[in-house]
């Protein structure tokens, strides 16, 4: 009888070792979530860290005007980014390095570490956000608007491109395209891969291309150059929207909130209303005041 109440009483044997194994595989686990949180840069430093130490901002532009414009005589730029950026840099006591990219080699540079961030408004697509990291939206942009020829009256509303008949041009990498092979499937598309809009919309004064879609602000502005020769479609109420903001690494959140912060600040202190003004662009950062009911 003793021994078998000696024996209920006795307390079990822990397994330390398995416990420690198991904290062990714990930490590991969540490790690399935490670093992911801190910055891709250095292990654990975020971009913010390492531009706190070198005080220089590297941007990596492809060239978007009104937003970035390359002066091609002195190769100066300047644009509606390049202020809001420079404003940013002012503030923290930053240098700016500015480093040329284009439109199908950005994202492998900026993962490669060419720069540090895009400031040009990226359209923040679905696969885009498989690869990096966008800031919130500072604007929501309207493409698959469209260039003809003047007077070219065959296209009263979207749908009349889907026809084989017609050749739609569209540079290669860009929204416009994707949404013309989703939504226009029987028109033909010639895909152009060029450094300059330019180029897409010269396609059709050519005869090559019946109609270019693009960017609601380049068909804009072509359509401004070019008024005696080109009419600009669906600028009123472009096909699609998309929002668009800044471009960073994968997973660099510290940096990402900070460029969140800026953004916060040029909007709420009225610094982007006065840029709206002086670069005279449609763009907006509330999408419900664009898209109205129409009668």
């Amino acid at each position: 009888m003793g021994n078998e109440i000696a024996s209920r009483t006795t307390k079990p044997k822990v397994n330390y070792l398995l416990i420690i194994t198991f904290m062990v595989a714990v930490v590991a686990l969540f490790l690399p979530h935490v670093k992911q949180m801190q910055g891709p840069i250095s292990g654990t430093e975020s971009t913010l860290s390492q531009i706190q130490k070198t005080k220089v901002l590297r941007i990596g532009y492809e060239g978007y005007p009104p937003y970035t414009i390359k002066d091609p005589a002195t190769g100066q730029l300047s644009g509606y980014s390049v202020d809001m950026a420079n404003y940013i840099a002012k503030e923290t006591d930053w240098t700016i390095e500015w480093i040329q990219s284009s439109a199908d080699t950005k994202i492998p540079d900026l993962e490669a570490g060419r720069f540090d961030v895009m400031v040009e408004p990226i359209f923040r697509t679905i696969p885009r956000a498989t690869r990096v990291t966008f800031t919130r939206p500072y604007a929501y942009f309207g493409y698959a608007a469209a260039i003809v020829r003047k007077g070219d009256l065959r296209f009263r509303k979207f749908e009349d491109l889907n026809r084989s008949d017609i050749t739609i041009v569209l540079r290669l990498g860009y929204a416009s395209q994707t949404y013309a092979e989703e939504n226009l499937p029987l028109a033909k598309k010639r895909v152009m891969n060029v450094d300059d809009i330019s180029q897409v919309f010269v396609d059709v004064l050519s005869g090559n291309s019946d109609i270019a879609l693009a960017d609601l602000e380049q068909v804009k502005a072509f359509a401004k150059e070019h008024s005696d020769q080109v009419d600009a479609l669906f600028v009123e109420n472009p096909p699609a929207s998309v929002p668009a903001g800044f471009m960073l690494r994968q997973g660099d959140f510290v940096f990402c909130n900070f460029l969140n912060s800026a953004i916060d600040y040029l909007e709420f202190n009225g610094i982007l209303d006065q840029l709206d003004k002086k670069y005279r662009v449609s763009a907006v950062r509330e999408k419900k005041l664009w898209f109205l009911p129409s009668e």
